[in-house]
């Protein structure tokens, strides 16, 4: 066997090693993935009590949609008669525990790549978008809500998890980020009510670019600036739920909206036919 076929041969085992190594990282990744996927449905799972208590503190006490049922929220309103000024409401800050702490920790994993927003969003998905309202109020210091017909002890708990959240800033942050970047997949999906969707492009003619911005600057805040095409992904993905833009093939199509808010009223009517 002369010198060339040697080489040749050398040089093909050593593209079947690197091809093997690559497979067996793309599978150990894929594993890592799912285990991560495993871990979250769990939490958020066993967390249903907690995240009933962040929204009915995030919405007006009598607000009608909630996520917990009559039993779980009369003891919510049995907890908060005990509200005072001396000491504080223990129940609602640990329920801001532990799910602002999981929707941070899935935004980080999201940050770094190490999880897909497409990997999450069945997790959470429209179910945590139908609440983004009162979630932003808690989250979201800039939100605007300038009504309010809930009772002193009610707002007194709500400015404690706000407190709370103002003092844990990144937390605060990466949650804000998630919920951006669940209501991109959703409108990627057409996920969400016509309405929805208008109002979230709407409001994002004048928030998109600092939203994107607030991506983006995290994700090198987390990883680092050699990492920058990560955040310049995620931050391009946000994209999805604004409005087309010429000569782009991301964003929602102002004539695509409209027929999907036809679509809806007419089975909003047929329903009450």
């Amino acid at each position: 066997m002369d010198s060339n076929t040697i080489t040749a041969l050398s040089s093909l085992l050593l593209v079947l090693v690197g091809y093997a190594q690559v497979s067996i990282l793309k599978s150990q990744r894929r594993q890592s993935r799912l285990d991560f996927m495993q871990e979250y449905h769990r939490l958020w799972t066993e967390s249903k009590r907690e995240w009933g208590a962040i929204i009915y503190i995030g919405r007006e006490e009598d607000e009608y949609y909630q996520v917990v049922d009559k039993r779980t929220l009369y003891e919510f309103k049995e907890l908060k008669k005990t509200a005072s000024y001396c000491a504080p409401s223990i129940w609602a800050l640990d329920a801001s525990r532990v799910i602002f702490t999981i929707l941070s920790d899935a935004c980080i994993r999201t940050l770094k790549g190490q999880l897909e927003i497409q990997d999450i969003y069945p997790i959470f998905g429209t179910e945590l978008l139908r609440h983004s309202r009162p979630l932003r109020i808690l989250l979201d210091v800039d939100y605007i809500n300038n009504f309010s017909e809930s009772g002193e002890r009610h707002l007194q708990i709500r400015r404690e998890i706000q407190d709370w959240l103002i003092y844990h800033d990144g937390i605060r942050r990466r949650c804000l980020i998630l919920i951006d970047l669940l209501w991109a997949e959703a409108s990627r999906l057409e996920d969400l009510p016509p309405d929805d969707l208008k109002s979230a492009a709407e409001a994002k003619i004048k928030s998109g670019k600092s939203k994107k911005t607030n991506v983006l600057t995290e994700c090198i805040r987390m990883n680092g600036f050699m990492e920058i095409f990560q955040g310049i992904k995620l931050s391009r993905f946000l994209r999805h739920s604004e409005y087309r833009k010429s000569l782009s093939c991301v964003g929602i199509k102002k004539k695509r909206l409209q027929k999907l808010e036809e679509d809806w009223k007419a089975r909003i009517l047929r329903n009450f036919r």
